[in-house]
């Protein structure tokens, strides 16, 4: 059937002009053929009240698409947590990590996942579907209000509304040319053109918004599975650590009173903790025979330590050659949290880790600031020589220590003599045939110096040291020398933290040869504030280990910390002089590496095993200190509080955990995206709807639009184009015809359809 056009435009009849003519075409019947020509049939009608309902419903629906869209933005920017699975309705899907069904319960959990999250991938495209519809009503509408406060549209803008969803539509030469004026058109204002240009701008960047529209609604509307902090609760407020005095107080150790810690019986730790050290030893030797039985390449495994529930081992940082050790009481600390986790798995009462069950996710790691000491150390071979001071003072030296490929002889100065506890001490290894004519050096001697300095045969950095020890000190009274001024030199940048505040432990190697010849290691101690974690899980964690976090580097000018030596013998579990059973794991592997640590100035395989074996005894040392600390502020968000906060040397501990779980959130560069694209998106909402209003026009058909295009009487727009030929060159798209001068009024054309 031949289609049948009513005029959209509303000509005033008492104006007879041909401007207003216009011309209508008939449907061809039998009775045409026959000259008889019948009149045309009118065209239905909608009522108008009708359609202003649906007007106003198309209206609503589009301001509709915001809903959905302000829920996912809450969702995402709340961090809101779903759950151990994607479906968890009622916030109910137990992960049942510890049951014996797991795993049939993990894979029911995960069908539920991948169910959700692909029915959520047709939520997106309904979304990216709705948006397009509210999308094209907009350019429409701008097309309208274009044209209303214009002289219409170029026709090259005739479908826009249809063919902007298309990302090709960018490079279409009609969104580009059409605003230009053609050489037979009506010349257009500057105005005008800037006008439509702004319209072609803001299409290419709806065109551009539509397509990003559906990758960012899935963005939005799909879950993931991410690690959810819970809430940290303030634990206490670090005072002080109680590494520079000896060990005391009632409940420090298991078994030992307060009264033996005064008298320095530390020989009563040998019950808990003298299998400690005596098992890492044992682990060391066993770690060694694997290495050299299968000959592979790579490092002995660290050895673990248990204290509570939990276990742990000395953790090696790459940075600056750190060995740091968790502190025993923050473990004590942690392990009531975790066992009963562990135990009942079920959510766990205020203040510890409140407001969130544990069993509602997948993995639940436990988390808790605390103290934590490491130790920067060094081993070295050489002879130990004594100097006594008239004060009542000392300076012991040792040869052999290397630093940037130079040998120096290194000298500590020592503080009250050889009876103060609190610098120096000294016990023998069971077994040992040692032949020790200095009667302060028997076995292992343990001392800290506040001060040290150095020198060889090339300089002493000004010190003096050179005079004092070979040209003025022949018989090593050291009465001759000025130690204040030898000790207080400024040592270059890198020997500082080498010169302040050293620990030595000196090691005597067995036989009569031997009787001034030392190993000695010294070593600078530090304290960090890490985080420690510990995996709940018995599937991942078995053995309940807990690791330290955010560790730091330690500057060169961080002045180390004084270590009492209490604190070695309270490793070692051994008093003060006394003798260590030689029957001890520990006593053991000494008595076999001791020997043949040294060959021809060269460390060997046992030096390896010895170098081990010293730290896992330094690090026993360092995981006893305690610290002291006071009760955090109350309130949070007080101004007491936030001063706390930034007091670096008194931190505030928090407890928390770390959650694997279902959950919305803006983690990542995507999902931040996501959300500009979304805001974009309600803005156009917002958009069409104030111009939908403007404009007062209800939407029209396709064949609509034409047929006004159509029916509108040209006003010389053709003119001289296509040298007389009613479809010429010029009436090509884009080239002054139908995509140049021609003008299509939708304004007019919604008038004349009411």
């Amino acid at each position: 059937m031949d289609p049948v056009y009513e005029p959209l435009s509303k000509p005033d009849r008492s104006d007879k002009s041909e401007a207003f003519t216009s011309y209508r075409p008939v449907r061809q019947t039998s009775s045409n053929l026959a000259g008889h020509v019948a009149p045309p049939a009118p065209a239905p009608r909608r009522p108008r009240r009708a359609r202003r309902v649906l007007h106003w419903l198309f209206h609503v629906l589009s301001l509709l698409w915001i809903a959905p869209i302000a829920t996912l933005l809450w969702l995402n920017y709340s961090k809101h947590v779903i759950g151990a699975s994607a479906w968890c309705p009622g916030h109910n899907c137990n992960a049942e990590g510890n049951s014996e069904n797991a795993i049939t319960r993990a894979k029911q959990l995960d069908s539920n996942d991948h169910n959700v999250t692909g029915a959520l991938q047709f939520v997106a495209k309904a979304l990216e579907v709705w948006f397009m519809f509210v999308a094209t009503s907009l350019v429409y509408d701008m097309g309208v209000l274009f044209a209303k406060r214009g002289r219409g549209l170029p026709v090259g803008y005739l479908l826009t509304h249809l063919e902007f969803g298309d990302i090709r539509y960018i490079l279409n030469p009609l969104l580009w040319t059409s605003p230009l004026p053609r050489k037979h058109g009506v010349p257009e204002k500057r105005a005008r053109i800037i006008k439509l240009y702004t319209f072609a701008c803001i299409t290419a960047m709806l065109t551009i918004l539509a397509n990003l529209m559906g990758p960012a609604t899935a963005v939005l509307v799909l879950p993931t599975l991410q690690w959810v902090d819970t809430p940290r609760v303030m634990h206490e407020t670090f005072n002080h650590t109680a590494a520079g005095r000896r060990p005391y107080g009632k409940g420090l150790f298991p078994d030992c009173s307060a009264e033996q810690l005064e008298r320095g019986n530390y020989s009563c730790t040998a019950n808990t903790y003298g299998p400690s050290l005596d098992e890492w030893a044992a682990h060391n030797t066993a770690s060694n025979k694997q290495l050299l039985q299968h000959q592979t390449d790579g490092t002995v495994l660290l050895g673990a330590s248990q204290e509570a529930a939990l276990s742990f081992t000395i953790n090696v940082t790459a940075a600056n050659d750190l060995v740091w050790v968790p502190s025993r009481q923050v473990l004590r600390n942690m392990s009531h949290g975790f066992q009963k986790i562990r135990g009942a798995y079920v959510e766990l009462d205020p203040p510890e880790y409140p407001d969130r069950e544990f069993n509602n996710s997948l993995q639940t790691i436990l988390q808790q600031e605390g103290p934590s000491l490491g130790f920067h150390a060094a081993v070295h071979t050489g002879n130990v020589s004594d100097y006594d001071l008239p004060d009542g003072r000392w300076v012991r030296c040792y040869t052999g220590w290397w630093i940037e490929e130079e040998v120096y002889t290194k000298c500590f100065r020592l503080g009250l003599g050889a009876q103060d506890r609190d610098n120096y001490g000294q016990f023998k290894l069971g077994n040992f045939n040692v032949t020790d004519k200095n009667s302060t050096q028997s076995g292992v001697g343990v001392f800290v110096a506040d001060r040290a300095a150095y020198y060889n045969k090339k300089q002493d950095f000004g010190s003096g040291l050179i005079d004092c020890l070979i040209k003025n000190n022949d018989e090593g009274t050291g009465e001759a020398c000025d130690w204040d001024k030898v000790f207080a030199t400024t040592w270059p940048e890198d020997f500082r933290n080498t010169s302040v505040n050293v620990g030595v432990i000196s090691y005597s190697i067995p036989g009569e040869d031997y009787a001034n010849a030392r190993i000695w290691c010294e070593h600078a101690i530090y304290q960090s504030f890490p985080t420690y974690s510990v995996d709940t899980s018995v599937r991942s964690n078995m053995q309940n280990l807990v690791m330290l976090n955010n560790l730091p580097t330690v500057a060169k000018d961080v002045v180390p910390l004084v270590m009492n030596p209490a604190w070695l013998f309270a490793a070692w579990s051994v008093d003060y002089d006394d003798e260590l059973d030689g029957d001890r794991q520990i006593v053991k592997e000494l008595s076999r590496v001791l020997p043949v640590t040294w060959e021809n100035g060269f460390l060997t395989l046992e030096g390896f095993e010895f170098i081990i074996l010293h730290f896992y005894a330094l690090g026993q040392a360092l995981s006893m200190v305690n610290h002291y600390s006071y009760a955090p502020p109350s309130d949070p968000t007080s101004q007491s509080a936030k001063q706390a906060a930034k007091d670096q040397s008194h931190p505030i501990f928090r407890t928390y955990a770390t959650i694997h779980v279902w959950a919305y959130g803006l983690s990542g560069r995507t999902s931040r995206l996501g959300v500009g694209v979304v805001v974009l998106g309600i803005a156009c909402v917002l958009a069409r709807f104030l111009i939908g209003l403007s404009t007062g026009h209800q939407e029209r058909s396709t064949v609509e639009v034409l047929a006004a295009a159509f029916e509108h009487r040209h006003q010389g727009e053709f003119d001289g184009s296509g040298g007389g030929e009613p479809f010429g060159e010029s009436a090509v798209p884009g080239r002054g015809g139908w995509g140049g001068e021609a003008k299509v009024h939708p304004g007019e054309a919604d008038e004349s359809v009411e």
